[in-house]
């Protein structure tokens, strides 16, 4: 079964779904496509409730999961935007990790390149965290696929949103996104979802495509293995 590492699934919270209505029906999606864990990752960002009030919105959803009879097992996470504020709060222990353990999901900008990226990858696994890259087929800094292969080997696992392979975030980021998994430079693969709109077909088909130029076993790594060996604090596997 599959793991979801970034999933904007509390709601109430971000710009993920309005109710727990919304968050119900993705719930649904999420189960029908395969995925039985998920570590909502709502937005590190001053402008949304922090962790104590996403820590409280993911009880309350495990508790209506629980009502409707939905298994999905809930895990701690966060989208943190890799920024000065964020890097003093990881550097003094308050970062927001996935399930308390040493990953964390950052995000880069999406329209600008980050020039100092291999410092700061180095002074957070100095620290013992390890930085999962959102969607960087997304992200100016990764256009050029040579940079993405040298944040991973700085220490950088990358994370692939699955709605690129299909064109949902248009053409050129399909192109970058088929470049870097060509590489096999992703270590993840999450539907970024934010609502249910749609989510049923285009996860599925996201998936096959997936495995239609990744092959299986690499399709079971990014989406199954590697999630979880992440949920549990474990080495990833290449």
């Amino acid at each position: 079964m599959y793991v979801d590492l970034h999933c904007h699934l509390l709601y109430g919270i971000d710009d993920g779904p309005a109710d727990a209505a919304g968050s119900l029906a993705m719930v649904r999606a999420l189960m029908a496509a395969g995925f039985s864990a998920v570590a909502p990752s709502p937005h590190a960002r001053p402008q949304f409730p922090g962790a104590a009030a996403c820590a409280s919105r993911r009880l309350e959803l495990a508790e209506h999961l629980a009502r409707e009879g939905l298994e999905l097992a809930l895990y701690e996470g966060a989208e943190n935007y890799l920024d000065a504020d964020f890097l003093e709060r990881e550097l003094a222990g308050q970062g927001r990790h996935i399930a308390g353990r040493r990953y964390l999901l950052v995000e880069a900008p999406y329209e600008s390149v980050v020039p100092n990226l291999g410092e700061l990858i180095f002074r957070l696994r100095r620290k013992g965290a390890v930085p999962l890259i959102a969607h960087p087929e997304r992200c100016a800094e990764f256009q050029d696929v040579a940079r993405a292969q040298a944040a991973v080997q700085a220490g950088a696992p990358l994370q692939l949103d699955l709605g690129s392979l299909t064109g949902r975030f248009g053409k050129a980021v399909k192109k970058t996104a088929v470049k870097i998994l060509e590489k096999g430079l992703y270590s993840v693969a999450a539907t970024d979802l934010h609502d249910a709109d749609g989510a049923e077909k285009w996860i599925v088909e996201s998936i096959r495509e997936l495995e239609k130029l990744a092959g299986k076993a690499a399709c079971d790594r990014l989406l199954a293995d590697n999630p979880a060996r992440i949920i549990r604090g474990e080495e990833l596997a290449e």
